[in-house]
């Protein structure tokens, strides 16, 4: 009878964590499209820190609050979730980042915390309230994420970023409405319902994108606003600017001296930012042939042409211009395609389905990987936003399109007397142009090349710069032709293969290599100025707040709160625990996603898909946890085996199944991923069960120590990842497991406390 009494009520309050849950998921990835279109990518990384931070807090405030004569429901917090999930989004996107960048960027941290802190509050009461069903709630909250992360993937596209922050509060009211009592508790779920409609209609209108320092604004005057798409690695735009004179928008690329005919452009743009334009494909193309990206043609005859990246079709048209038999284009943002193919087919001239034309939406790196055809001609012409480059806004971006490993792919793919044509901006000095060279003489020497400075040009007009790479070496024709083309459109050679010399000469001898696939930061460069590197500055701003709220809003309050309690050896050993398991998940988290990225091909597929797949296996780990022994060292030991082990497999499987169909791959990623996470998942909820079996009051101080603890783990894994790789990083988090483990071990060696009544009263 007592058992049955303990489970009474159990599925409703498993289905309001999953719902509660599901919609802080929700919440995080609104969060991070509208960082990363408003502010840039760097910062989209102090989202994850926030949403962490946040989980924390909530136990903080269990702890604290729940201790009182009056608390709400759970119900309530579920409500309070959802209303502060529509705040955020309305205060927000009406805060001018360009007029006041400190309130912008402090609005958007601050209203970030609440929605999870209500979420973890919901998670923490019920883990502590029912501690002997630890392993079931908590295998409800992780399953909650899971279908969070699969829903943001399916549901962006659909809704845009203001229909996903609607979508996750109403996912809160839920929760709300399977807590609440009485005729209105299905209220806040439909005014959520009715907000979410009107946000996927008319979110633009409500939440009006706000574009912030070197972001360039979408509806402002003097601005076409022509369409909005997204895709769940961005935003994209295309404006018309009718002010600007004829050919503006690709003024970079085109002899100075250049008189003829010039198409009008549209400007298609990525979370504000990272340009591309869109030539009117009705009109006279003969102005591609006086660009800076023409200069690989003099070199080919009648070529199979590879684009990475076509975006808005610029590098196609060049091709077919230039008399290309076929050209092979892969673009990874469905949205561009969606774009290039629907609304603007008819003004780019159909140039996306255009005869001779192919184009692939998928990653290109892995595209190449799996194809066994060879081109005369690779391009990547990589239009970026200039001013998002020099701000560091890439500097913790992975581009494994610029790594030696992908670079190795891409002279593999080339037919004999074949080129590469890579187009960066230019910089002073050219750090990212010198990178370049650097991964492809990496690439050429990995062949067996020991002398590369005769198989590359770079070539240079303004800001732009344009690497040109042969397996081959150059011979004089060849050159004589590069040379008389530059001259004749007034474009600079910085780097000639038969007269080698300056920087380029000497980044070739250094024999660096700038990015692989194992630490892939080609952006986190050093500028070479004697400044900091961004990626390095990012992360200590990133580190100092996270180091500092943990301690005012998780450690501090808990430890005024419950404080006799931590000095006992059960709290000793909960702190330990907790820590090294939050570490330990985090980054094999990290590293899981990284090897999914390189597998599917497809960024925000493996992130979704994995993260899901790694939290339904994190759940059923849980689930079972309550047959294991109550000792957590057990589920410790098979994650510190397991887990190199997996990821060793997984690699090994990768590599042999790579070229199978995406459906097949994605079933791997699942299984790989889903496999990975049970061994996961059955440790905290044993951390958590037997600090709670000895005061109820320390399952908010594991919560909150593991909270921390990821936290500062997603932080202190990029910058081991920047400097090591992802395998250290692995290694560290295989580590991480074994802490438990020694705890145990060092727990026997200490006296047994036998004094009952320092256990602290229970909390209900």
């Amino acid at each position: 009878m007592a058992a049955r009494a303990a489970l009474r009520g159990l599925t409703p309050q498993m289905a309001a964590i999953f719902f509660v849950t599901a919609g802080a998921l929700l919440f995080q990835v609104a969060q991070t499209r509208l960082f990363s279109a408003a502010f840039g990518y760097h910062l989209t990384y102090l989202v994850i820190s926030v949403s962490l931070l946040g989980v924390g807090w909530g136990a903080t405030l269990s702890a604290v609050v729940d201790a009182r004569s009056r608390r709400p429901s759970l119900g309530q917090l579920a409500v309070a979730a959802a209303a502060t999930i529509v705040l955020a989004l309305l205060v927000e996107t009406h805060v001018d980042p360009t007029s006041n960048l400190g309130l912008a960027v402090g609005a958007a941290y601050l209203l970030g915390f609440p929605p999870f802190a209500f979420a973890s509050w919901i998670v923490v009461r019920s883990l502590r309230e029912r501690s002997a069903q630890a392993g079931k709630l908590y295998a409800a909250d992780l399953a909650g994420a899971s279908t969070g992360s699969i829903l943001a993937f399916a549901a962006l596209p659909l809704l845009g970023a203001p229909g996903l922050y609607g979508l996750a509060a109403t996912l809160a009211a839920a929760s709300a409405a399977l807590s609440l009592r009485g005729r209105l508790r299905l209220l806040p779920l439909a005014a959520c319902v009715a907000l979410t409609t009107i946000l996927a209609g008319w979110g633009d209108v409500v939440a009006p994108p706000q574009a912030g320092p070197e972001k360039s604004a979408v509806y402002a005057p003097g601005i076409d606003h022509l369409a909005t798409r997204w895709d769940p690695s961005s935003r994209v735009d295309v404006v018309q600017y009718p002010g600007q004179p004829t050919g503006y928008q690709y003024l970079h690329f085109v002899d100075p001296a250049y008189a003829g005919p010039r198409p009008d452009a549209h400007l298609m743009s990525l979370d504000l930012s990272a340009a591309t334009p869109i030539l009117d494909g009705r009109e006279d193309m003969s102005v591609l042939r006086s660009t800076i990206i023409a200069a690989p043609y003099e070199l080919v005859r009648d070529p199979a042409v590879l684009v990475v990246g076509p975006g808005g079709g610029v590098d196609i048209q060049n091709a077919l211009v230039h008399g290309a038999r076929s050209v092979e284009a892969v673009e990874v943002n469905r949205a561009v395609a969606g774009l290039m193919r629907g609304e603007f087919a008819d003004y780019s001239g159909r140039l996306y389905s255009a005869p001779r034309v192919r184009v692939v939406e998928d990653e290109a790196r892995s595209y190449i990987r799996r194809s066994s055809d060879r081109y005369d001609l690779i391009v990547m012409t990589v239009v970026d936003s200039w001013a998002a480059l020099a701000s560091g806004s890439y500097a913790l971006s992975e581009s494994y399109l610029y790594t030696s490993e992908a670079f190795e792919d891409y002279l593999a793919h080339l037919n004999t007397g074949g080129a590469l044509a890579v187009g960066r901006w230019y910089r002073d000095p050219p750090i990212e142009m010198l990178h370049t060279a650097q991964l492809a003489a990496t690439a050429l020497r990995s062949k067996g090349v020991a002398d590369v400075s005769d198989r590359m040009v770079v070539l240079r007009y303004l800001k732009f710069g344009l690497l040109i790479v042969q397996p081959a070496p150059f011979d004089a024709a060849a050159i004589a032709k590069i040379r008389d083309f530059a001259a004749t459109h007034h474009f600079a050679i910085e780097y000639d293969p038969l007269a080698p010399a300056g920087p380029f000469l000497a980044a070739l001898n250094e024999r660096s290599v700038p990015a692989t696939d194992d630490r892939p930061f080609f952006f986190a460069a050093d500028l070479g100025d004697g400044r900091v590197p961004a990626a390095y500055a990012i992360l200590f701003v990133a580190l100092v707040p996270a180091l500092l709220l943990s301690y005012l809003l998780l450690i501090r309050p808990l430890h005024r709160s419950i404080g006799p309690v931590l000095g006992t050896r059960i709290a000793v050993d909960t702190t330990f625990r907790s820590l090294a398991v939050g570490l330990g998940f985090i980054g094999a988290e990290i590293v899981l996603l990284q090897r999914l990225t390189l597998y599917l091909g497809q960024p925000a597929l493996a992130l979704s898909l994995g993260l899901a797949a790694l939290l339904i296996g994190a759940a059923i780990g849980s689930s079972l946890s309550s047959r294991l022994a109550q000792d957590p060292d057990q589920a410790s030991a098979v994650c510190a085996v397991a887990l190199p082990l997996l990821l060793v497999a997984l690699s090994w499987i990768a590599s042999v199944t790579l070229a199978w169909p995406l459906p097949a791959r994605e079933t791997i990623a699942t299984v790989a991923s889903a496999g990975l996470g049970i061994p996961l998942g059955a440790v905290f909820p044993k951390i958590v069960a037997r600090a709670g079996a000895a005061d109820p009051r320390l399952v908010s101080w594991a919560w909150a120590i593991n909270g921390a603890a990821s936290v500062i783990g997603s932080i202190l894994a990029v910058a081991l990842t920047l400097n090591a790789g992802f395998t250290t990083v692995g290694i560290v988090a295989a580590a991480c497991y074994l802490v438990p483990i020694l705890v145990g071990r060092a727990q026997r060696l200490w006296p047994r406390e036998g004094v009952v009544g320092e256990r602290a009263p229970v909390v209900s």
